[in-house]
């Protein structure tokens, strides 16, 4: 059984503040394995100089210790040295691939009854270090399917940078692949996500899990007719991407009387020219996105590629604030684009969604998206998931 083990949870970053949808799904779903009775030990690979305070994130989880270990910072002179040195591996998992953090990492998996939870691909890049993997049991908890997302950057890109991205794409599916099979059981976070998992590694368990939260109605106040938000990391190139085309495509062109709230953190210097519009405020992060789901009328999601689950419209439905998406910026929650959120694609649907909102309608598509995301969504029902799946096909990895 799982919750009699310890879980070893590897994560690429400190998990607080959960403040983007990679921390959140790690969280919620720490919090509510922990409340269960599982005995975890969160260890997270930590760039050097960067703090962190570990009895925060054991009385914050309830995990039984929280251990730093740290990896170089990363930076164009680490990228070129283990370029020359590892010309085959993918540069963004090189930082996590030294010999002294794999040499750490080995003596951290080695104590008794241990199963390791590697919570991202990054976190697992050490194994690349080692002559033969241990032979713990191993969890893939993937967020997204990494070497799609290089193989896309590949395709808005010409000449060498094309061909520099698809060669990267490649050393990470490499890895992907080689993780897939090397664990008991993987765990993605959409179900797209985990068909396509399965065509990279059939021979693989891949299973959903998908990412749990607090599914409490959380609505407490009606919402302002005029506000509409945008929350999410602004350097992560999916956001970036799609809020800079709707301030420069779509916002110009919205006639109604619309406050645009910008709440996120991240690299931001980018948003500089579009902060002289009066009507966008940029409020960076934020000590609680509590208040700003309560007072926007609808989310945008303007996500045009990507993998993964959009932990944002999971969060702005739990709040009953509807989205107005595309298709892809809910991709895999279950929306209904008739009842639960405003679907827009193009330019001009995004304009026409904007210049005629009824306010009434958007409440209501709130109320829907609610009703439908709080059952798959519930962290103790993830949670219960994680603890059935895991024991089944650890049993199965173990049987001679």
């Amino acid at each position: 059984m799982v919750n009699t083990k310890r879980l070893l949870w590897i994560t690429p970053k400190w998990p607080l503040p959960a403040n983007d949808g990679a921390r959140q799904a790690t969280t919620q779903l720490v919090a509510a394995l922990c409340s269960k009775g599982c005995v975890i030990d969160l260890l997270t690979l930590l760039p050097e100089g960067e703090a962190a305070s570990e009895s925060e994130v054991i009385a914050a989880l309830g995990v039984r210790s929280a251990i730093v270990v740290r990896r170089p910072k990363p930076g164009p002179s680490l990228h070129l040295r283990n370029l020359l040195r590892h010309p085959f591996r993918a540069l963004t998992l090189s930082q996590y691939a030294t010999k002294d953090l794999s040499r750490k990492l080995v003596q951290a998996v080695s104590e008794p009854d241990t199963v390791v939870v590697f919570d991202g691909l990054h976190t697992a890049a050490w194994l690349q270090e080692l002559p033969r993997w241990p032979t713990v049991p191993l969890i893939f908890r993937a967020h997204d399917v990494g070497a799609d997302l290089w193989s896309r950057a590949a395709s808005q890109r010409k000449g060498f940078a094309a061909r520099l991205l698809e060669w990267q794409g490649r050393a990470v599916q490499r890895f992907e692949i080689a993780l897939c099979n090397a664990s008991a059981i993987v765990f993605p976070v959409s179900d797209a996500d985990t068909a396509r998992f399965r065509q990279l590694a059939p021979r693989a368990s891949i299973e959903t899990l998908p990412i749990g939260m607090d599914s409490k109605p959380q609505r407490t106040r009606p919402a302002e007719d005029d506000r509409i938000l945008f929350i999410g990391r602004l350097d992560w190139p999916p956001n970036r991407d799609g809020l800079k085309w709707f301030l420069e495509r779509v916002w110009p062109k919205v006639t109604r009387p619309f406050a645009l709230d910008i709440v996120g953190s991240g690299e931001s210097s980018w948003l500089a020219p579009h902060l002289r519009d009066s009507r966008v405020k940029f409020l960076g992060q934020v000590e609680s996105v509590i208040p700003h789901y309560h007072s926007a009328i609808v989310n945008l999601v303007p996500i045009f590629y990507g993998s993964g689950t959009r932990v944002k419209a999971i969060e702005s439905s739990l709040f009953a604030t509807a989205c107005l998406s595309t298709e892809r910026g809910v991709e895999g929650i279950g929306l209904d684009p008739k009842q639960d959120y405003f679907q827009a694609e193009s330019e001009s649907e995004w304009i026409e969604a904007l210049n005629t909102l009824e306010p009434e309608a958007a409440r209501q598509r709130g109320k829907n998206a609610l009703a439908r995301v709080a059952p798959r969504y519930d962290r103790d029902r993830v949670a219960d998931h994680f603890l059935r799946t895991a024991d089944a096909w650890l049993d199965v990895a173990s049987t001679p």
